[in-house]
C-alpha cells in the first residue's frame, strides 16, 4: 500500500474534493483505490455518496493508474459509457475500486471501472479518458 500523505502525488485534485484514502496496488494496466466515505464529502446527498461521487472515485483511480507512468498528469474524462449503480454508498462505508486498462491509442484509455463494498459490486463503468502531458 502507499501512504495517505502521498495521494496527492498520484491525483491532481486537492481536499476536500479527493475521493481515495488508499492506494492499494498501482501497475500501468490497473490500480486498486480505497475510499472510507465522510459525512462532509462535497457529493454527499441524503447520507449517501452521489453517483457523481462515484464517477469521481472512478475517475480519481484511472488518474491513479496514469499517475504510475507519468507523475501526477492531468486527464479529461471524454466519454462515460454505461454507468451502473445498484445502490449508493452511505457515510463510513469503505469503497475498493478497481480500473483496468482495456486499450490505449496515443493519450487516449479505454479503462474499466467497478467499485465494490466488500465483496459486493455496486457500480461499474467504462471510461475514455485523455491525459494532457
Amino acid at each position: 500500500m502507499i501512504p495517505t500523505h502521498d495521494i496527492n502525488t498520484w491525483i491532481p485534485q486537492r481536499p476536500p474534493f479527493v475521493f481515495i484514502d488508499t492506494i492499494v496496488e498501482v501497475s500501468a494496466q490497473h490500480a486498486i483505490t480505497q475510499y472510507t466515505i465522510s459525512e462532509t464529502c462535497p457529493l454527499m446527498e441524503n447520507g449517501c455518496l452521489s453517483l457523481a461521487g462515484l464517477m469521481e472515485n472512478a475517475a480519481q483511480s484511472c488518474a491513479v493508474r496514469a499517475g504510475f507512468s507519468g507523475g501526477n498528469r492531468i486527464g479529461y474524462i471524454g466519454a462515460i459509457k454505461q454507468m451502473k449503480a445498484t445502490r449508493l454508498p452511505k457515510a463510513g462505508e469503505r469503497l475498493t475500486t478497481e480500473v483496468v486498462l482495456l486499450q490505449e491509442v496515443l493519450n487516449i484509455s479505454l479503462i474499466e471501472c467497478k467499485t465494490r463494498l466488500g465483496e459486493e459490486i455496486i457500480a461499474t463503468t467504462t471510461l475514455k479518458l485523455a491525459i494532457i502531458d
